[in-house]
Order: C-alpha cells, then sequence, then structure tokens
C-alpha cells in the first residue's frame, strides 16, 4: 500500500506535547468514552479531566515517537462512535438476554434434579 495522506482533525486542538479533544456527553455517555479510554492506553497516555457542563476534555501524550497521535485521534473519534452504538444495543436488547438467561437457569434447575 501506498503511504497514506495526512490526517487533518479540525476538532482537536494541538499542543507542543499532544493533542487535545473535547467530548461531548451530550452525544457520547461517560461509559462510552472511558471504555474508548481504555482501549487506547496502549497506544498513548490518556488524560481526562472537566472542560465544562457536560464536557470532558482528553488528552492525547505519546507512548511512542513514531506513532501519528493525528491517526490515534482520528481512530478514537471512529470508536467513541462504535462504543455508543454497542451501548445502545446493549440496552435495546437486555430484556431479551435476561429472558433467555432467565430460561438456561430454569432448565438447568430441572436438569439438575433428574
Amino acid at each position: 500500500m501506498g503511504a497514506s495522506a495526512p490526517v487533518n482533525l479540525d476538532w482537536s486542538e494541538r499542543s507542543e506535547d499532544g493533542l487535545t479533544v473535547v467530548v461531548q456527553l451530550s452525544v457520547y455517555r461517560e461509559e462510552a468514552l472511558f471504555r474508548t479510554c481504555y482501549l487506547f492506553t496502549d497506544r498513548c497516555y490518556l488524560f481526562l479531566d472537566p472542560a465544562g457542563p457536560g464536557q470532558i476534555r482528553v488528552r492525547f501524550r505519546k507512548r511512542d515517537p513514531l506513532v501519528s497521535l493525528m491517526r490515534i485521534v482520528g481512530e478514537f473519534g471512529n470508536e467513541l462512535i462504535n462504543q455508543r452504538i454497542r451501548l445502545d444495543l446493549a440496552e435495546e436488547t437486555r430484556v431479551i438476554r435476561e429472558l433467555i438467561v432467565a430460561q438456561a437457569f430454569a432448565e438447568a434447575e430441572l436438569d439438575s434434579t433428574a
């Protein structure tokens, strides 16, 4: 594959030692944000602090000098969406999963008395 074009993320703020993004908690639940952060701890250092009402600032610092923080922050944005959808789907299917588990345990209890 050829070299990819440089990533330009106008929603991130560059500093001399890293990148910062502000996450809107009205769009991404805090749980989705922390799950996403956890997935990126092997690639960069992350620091979170309040940025205002309903906002969390996420600061990214390189672990490896050869890694592109712009690429990592772009992937982070995509993973936020992924985690938000996962949480939404888990919520939508919660009742069905609980019924399936309850049925499985009910059948297991019947089998153990035989």
